[in-house]
């Protein structure tokens, strides 16, 4: 049943791509992250720690909704729900697609980078796409459906919660400084073994990407950028921090990075169902 709970949560992405806010598990993460957030602590080991307790509180809160006691078959249909609230397949694509619909939206960039977009060229505001689509597919398609082939939908929830928690809290600056540090690691932590597996799929597109992968990664987890600029042969930069080489970034190759993007979802929605009918089948016959 656990495969057919993957399935439908990817049917349900292709679909809908998102819940609405209402009722998104995600939007709940959020909102409660949001709830400590409001705390402000000069103390910096006691907002460490409060940062700790938060972010623990959080992804508790994400194993509540979890084990919830509701019956069979109705609970399958209510993990299909919410592993289908973690990934983010369809949304990515419809982000990207919507920068370059008609013409590079600076605006629209700006929504799904941290970078300033205002500061921007059109190749930089381009390949900030394309950086955007190779590491959500860590954060939004590998690291939920890897931690659900092995853990079940508890697995891919308590990822999901510190990975929103990283996304609010989980800067090395200001505020977040020491109430955030503890989200970030334990999401550089989890992201850690996805990223690199995602390599593996990368080379299925273009021999030698896993070695690039490895050899030009731009910051812990960020290897799959590089292995985007190697399947694509574009140049990936964010200013001051890091250059990939090869041809400037534009809207084309943009269209090409969904389209990668699509083949290598495929992939791992594939890869991840036939590991998880392996691991229940190996807790069948234990």
């Amino acid at each position: 049943m656990e495969v057919l709970v993957l399935l439908l949560a990817v049917l349900l992405d292709v679909l809908i791509s998102e819940p609405p806010l209402a009722i998104h598990p995600v939007f709940w993460f959020g909102k409660l992250i949001s709830f400590f957030e409001k705390l402000k602590i000069t103390n910096p080991v006691a907002d460490l720690v409060y940062g700790i307790f938060s972010t623990l509180t959080v992804a508790f809160f994400s194993l509540i909704l979890v084990f919830l006691p509701i019956p069979q078959p109705w609970n399958y249909l209510w993990h299909s729900y919410l592993l289908f609230s973690a990934i983010s397949i369809k949304s990515m694509i419809s982000h990207a697609e919507r920068c370059v619909r008609d013409g590079i939206d600076r605006n629209a960039v700006q929504q799904i980078v941290s970078r300033d977009a205002t500061e921007l060229d059109e190749g930089q505001l381009c390949s900030a796409v394309i950086e955007s689509v190779a590491e959500n597919y860590v954060d939004g398609v590998v690291s939920p459906l890897f931690y659900f082939s092995i853990f079940g939908i508890g697995g891919a929830m308590f990822y999901k919660a510190v990975n929103t928690c990283d996304a609010m809290i989980g800067y090395r600056v200001g505020r977040y400084e020491h109430f955030g540090k503890f989200a970030a690691k334990i999401d550089d932590i989890l992201n850690f073994l996805p990223a690199r597996l995602s390599l593996v799929f990368f080379e299925l597109m273009k021999r030698g990407a896993v070695r690039y992968g490895l050899e030009n990664n731009v910051k812990l987890n960020g290897c799959t950028i590089a292995a985007m600029s190697y399947v694509l042969g574009v140049k990936l930069e964010k200013p001051g921090h890091y250059m990939l080489p090869g041809r400037d970034a534009d809207i084309s190759l943009v269209w090409e990075s969904v389209r990668v993007f699509k083949v290598l979802s495929a992939i791992a929605v594939a890869f991840f169902a036939f590991i998880t009918a392996i691991r229940i089948m190996l807790l069948t016959h234990s």
